[in-house]
């Protein structure tokens, strides 16, 4: 996927927030970005060093001049990009300053997402009347994924840089492209819970254990009664677009909370709240969603841990092997240390008559690297028992 970065002098600040959010989040190996900037435009040399950090591949686009302000401006990079884009195979997203990445592997989520069904793949608004009486086109707001050849079914896109240059001549502002496409992006378009739109959203901070935020203005908060009333971010979503004063991109600089070795589990990869009617294992107080429990298997061949009723535990749903250790993982949902567990026994046991019963045992010491070839012999045994699964499967 093409990662269309597009910015303009006035938010070059922001735009460097976001590259720098981007390099937080890791490397994109199987993908490229593409910087779509007028010449000589502020920062342009950083903000392109700065996304070769998490990209193989970083092309240019040089925007047409002449085009300033909003919305000529993003019109016209948006015309821009889809021309560049358009002999291209792959999909690509037109990324602008305001949006922030919110885990590892974002890009590779929304590539798979747009695979499973191409189409103009955002946010989608439903529409509806604010408080204040104004209305709120449904319509898909315009940092999205397209298909390359998507100007094949979208007339007003391909006309759009007339459209810009007739409202420019006129001296009048015209409609944002997304809102002028609207109907045609529509047909063609669907929505995905991976991107969430606030718009003009501001002193985005951590509020009981989630991510909340405020309208930057009067206008903006008559938008978000109707779109986002709750001005909670999205648990399920993987880019954010619409922060305008940098809170959410220093956040994501930052780290979103993850694993730690007395953790408080995270509800999902990114680190975020998880809404009270999701599914996952409460033990001792902690919760853990399903994906971390995905092809988890434990029992008494690891030295560390073992449960605090049986010796064999097994955990097996569809997906891929938990990336988080053994012993973590084990000490995330009440799991013990064998030693804990004993000591626990002995305490509560009665005393025995014969004090030779009650001498401890002599604690076995293992080796750092022969917990290490355990572990690597059950993460063997783990892959050869998704194989068997997989070819049962099939």
């Amino acid at each position: 996927m093409n990662i269309v970065f597009a910015y303009h002098a006035g938010d070059a600040e922001l735009a460097m927030e976001s590259a720098k959010a981007i390099t937080a989040m890791g490397i994109n190996m199987r993908h490229r970005a593409t910087v779509c900037a007028l010449e000589g435009t502020s920062k342009l040399s950083q903000i392109t060093e700065e996304l070769r950090k998490s990209f193989p591949e970083v092309e240019r686009i040089v925007a047409q001049d002449g085009f300033n302000g909003w919305p000529l401006g993003p019109n016209q990079m948006f015309s821009d990009a889809s021309v560049h884009c358009y002999p291209h195979k792959d999909a690509w997203m037109f990324w602008e300053p305001d949006c922030v990445p919110m885990k590892e592997g974002w890009a590779d989520d929304l590539e798979k997402d747009f695979m499973s069904k191409p189409a103009i793949v955002g946010c989608l608004y439903e529409g509806g009347t604010a408080p204040n009486g104004k209305g709120v086109r449904k319509m898909i707001v315009g940092s999205a994924v397209y298909p390359p050849n998507f100007l094949e079914f979208c007339p007003l896109a391909r006309n759009l840089n007339a459209y810009n240059v007739n409202y420019r001549s006129a001296g009048v502002k015209p409609e944002p492209w997304d809102v002028y496409c609207r109907y045609e992006f529509l047909k063609i378009g669907r929505d995905t819970p991976l991107i969430r739109a606030y718009w003009k959203s501001v002193n985005y901070h951590w509020k009981d254990g989630k991510i909340v935020f405020y309208a930057e203005d009067p206008e903006a908060q008559a938008i978000q009664d109707v779109t986002c009333p709750d001005r909670i971010i999205s648990s399920q979503a993987v880019v954010i677009h619409g922060c305008k004063d940098g809170s959410l991109h220093k956040m994501a600089q930052e780290g979103f909370p993850m694993l730690q070795d007395n953790p408080v589990m995270p509800s999902d990869s990114t680190g975020l709240n998880t809404p009270s009617n999701s599914m996952g294992l409460e033990r001792g107080g902690t919760k853990i969603p399903p994906p971390l429990l995905q092809g988890v298997y434990i029992d008494a061949q690891c030295p560390t841990v073992c449960n605090t009723l049986s010796d064999k535990v097994e955990i097996v749903t569809d997906g891929e092997l938990a990336p988080y250790p053994v012993q973590v993982l084990c000490e995330a949902v009440g799991m013990v240390k064998r030693e804990e567990r004993l000591r626990a026994v002995k305490k509560d046991a009665p005393k025995a008559k014969n004090k030779s019963s009650q001498k401890a045992k002599k604690k076995r010491v293992i080796s750092e690297a022969e917990r290490e070839r355990r572990r690597q012999s059950m993460l063997a045994i783990l892959a050869k028992k998704r194989e068997q699964k997989a070819q049962s499967a099939v």
